[in-house]
């Protein structure tokens, strides 16, 4: 196979992330921009990737810094299509986890969790210039979160919603971001916001041959 890779982005990235050369970014489509400088990675090959570092994962209110943080957050996937360029380079993301979540929400006194539904996602990742990233459920399926936080009157459960995530890769620090992805709300009581928006930056990728 080409020595080239998509990034299992988590989200979701989540991603499920991407590995890129160094080089001039948003490179025009038909440059080499998918691909890795060491071994190649075979079709099925396993790809994952945590929290880029010094960063967290961020569910917060429009417009605030009230919300969630987690610490701690894993993507994974698959390698599953590797085209020539100009092209797509796509797989399932099967694992997108969150651990160490903490909120400032007022009136909230922990975060039970916080998971992602309706797993797999499909990650793809365009060579096209900027390196669009767009993370998206099965067809007739949504991405779906759903957070659980403790209050004095007990758990409350909030679940979250969108059609699709979008984001970009960059070309040097093999990083996927997803930044104030809009989530809205579908269950849940008055405490959880109508929407809300993620963010995440996963990277460098981890490649298993």
């Amino acid at each position: 196979m080409r020595n080239r890779l998509l990034v299992g982005a988590a989200l979701a990235a989540a991603a499920a992330l991407i590995a890129l050369p160094a080089g001039p970014a948003g490179a025009a489509p038909g440059a080499p921009a998918l691909r890795t400088d060491g071994p190649a990675v075979n079709i099925g090959g396993p790809l994952s990737a945590d929290l880029a570092h010094g960063t967290e994962a961020t569910m917060y209110y429009p417009g605030t810094t009230a919300g969630v943080r987690c610490a701690a957050s894993h993507i994974g996937g698959t390698l599953a299509v590797d085209p020539s360029p100009p092209g797509i380079v796509s797989g399932p993301v099967d694992t997108l986890t969150f651990g160490a979540c903490t909120s400032n929400i007022a009136g909230i006194i922990s975060v039970v969790g916080l998971t992602m539904d309706h797993l797999p996602y499909t990650l793809s990742v365009s060579d096209a210039p900027g390196y669009p990233v767009v993370l998206s459920p099965a067809p007739g399926s949504t991405v779906q979160a759903t957070l659980v936080l403790k209050t004095l009157a007990g758990n409350a459960t909030c679940v979250f919603r969108a059609n699709v995530l979008n984001g970009n890769a960059t070309n040097s620090l093999t990083q996927i971001n997803l930044s104030t992805q809009n989530f809205a709300k579908a269950v849940g009581p008055s405490i959880c916001s109508s929407s809300i928006g993620f963010s995440a930056s996963y990277g460098p990728v981890s490649i298993v041959n």
